[in-house]
Order: structure tokens, then sequence, then C-alpha cells
């Protein structure tokens, strides 16, 4: 079955070197329906690629929330 793939632009606080980067992506490939992501420690931010009805971009900044960084989608 085909899935949309949307792009959703996330900002992400609190990250400072490489390992919180690291942290960071970890938590994006474990959430639910992230198929892809890139993480910017330059930019304090992660675009992360999706399927559309699995998850939603507020469910993907709350997993990068639970790995201890403040997330909210741009």
């Amino acid at each position: 079955m085909f899935e949309k793939k949307l792009t959703a632009e996330i900002a992400v606080e609190g990250m400072h070197c490489n390992h919180c980067k690291a942290k960071v992506e970890a938590a994006l490939k474990a959430a639910k329906g992230v198929k892809k992501c890139e993480v910017s420690l330059e930019n304090a931010s992660a675009s992360v690629v999706y399927a559309e009805g699995r998850t939603t971009p507020e469910e993907i900044a709350a997993a990068v929330t639970a790995a201890g960084f403040n997330a909210n989608v741009k």
C-alpha cells in the first residue's frame, strides 16, 4: 500500500554536541511513522520525512522532547 510522505521541520533546543545530535536522531528514528530524518546541530533543527496518517509533526516533536530536548514544530 502506498503511503504519502510528508516533511516536517522541528526546532530543537538544547543540542550542544554531536552526542546530543545522535540522541535526537535516535529518538526520531524510533518514532512511529518516521521514514527519514536529518538533524542539524548548527541550525538547531531537524527535517523529518514521515508517513501521513501514521504520525503528526506534534507527535514527532514530542518524541524529541521525551529524549530530553525542547522541540517545537516550525
